[in-house]
């Protein structure tokens, strides 16, 4: 009878501990370093942040496209491009543009939470970079800075929906000084 108490409290030690190593792992299955994800989004972009710049005319659509990587639940790094074309108050013509850049993301909710959020289902991440911008209208190349706020919602295993402000902030982009393309997009996110 002795042996048969002393193997019950064995199993159950060892029965309690795979439940919480699965529960755990659950919780955290992704891989960091391995998960890649790719992202489109639409949406609006404008020339300038001043009170005349917020006109009708002064409204473009934003294209983005992004891969990028998690390195660890805190942060990924991620190439993209942003275009296509924007409007200035100045004139009608739209000014053809292309943005490549790189950025390097940082979660938030992990950096601050870390492991104790139980549920990954949302994400509050920021994201600064840098790229090379190229305005047709002008013809001229120029190194811009990137720096957005990413609101993310996961909807299913592998997708996520995500709104996303950001601006392209630069010397001489548009009108000869400091100049700043501030966007809004709304896109999805596939993880790899």
């Amino acid at each position: 009878m002795g042996r048969l108490k002393y193997f019950v409290v064995i199993f159950f030690l060892f029965s309690g501990y795979k439940i919480f190593s699965q529960n755990f792992n659950n919780t955290y299955s992704q891989e960091y370093g391995k998960s890649w994800f790719f992202s489109l989004g639409g949406g609006i972009q404008m020339s300038g942040i001043k009170s005349e710049d917020f006109i009708h005319s002064n409204i473009a659509p934003a294209l983005v496209i992004n891969i990028g990587n998690w390195v660890t639940p805190e942060v990924a790094i991620l190439v993209g491009y942003k275009g296509f074309y924007f409007t200035t108050i100045s004139d009608n013509d739209k000014h053809y543009y292309i943005f490549f850049y790189g950025e390097v993301l940082f979660n938030v909710n992990e950096l601050i939470n870390g492991k104790n959020i139980a549920n990954n289902t949302w994400s509050l991440i920021v994201h600064p970079g840098a790229g090379y911008f190229y305005n047709s209208y002008y013809n001229q190349p120029n190194i811009c800075a990137n720096f957005g706020i990413t609101n993310s919602f996961q909807v299913f295993e592998r997708f996520e929906i995500f709104i996303d402000v950001s601006a392209i902030m630069g010397w001489d982009i548009y009108q000869g000084d400091e100049d700043i393309l501030p966007s809004c997009v709304l896109g999805l996110t596939y993880s790899l």
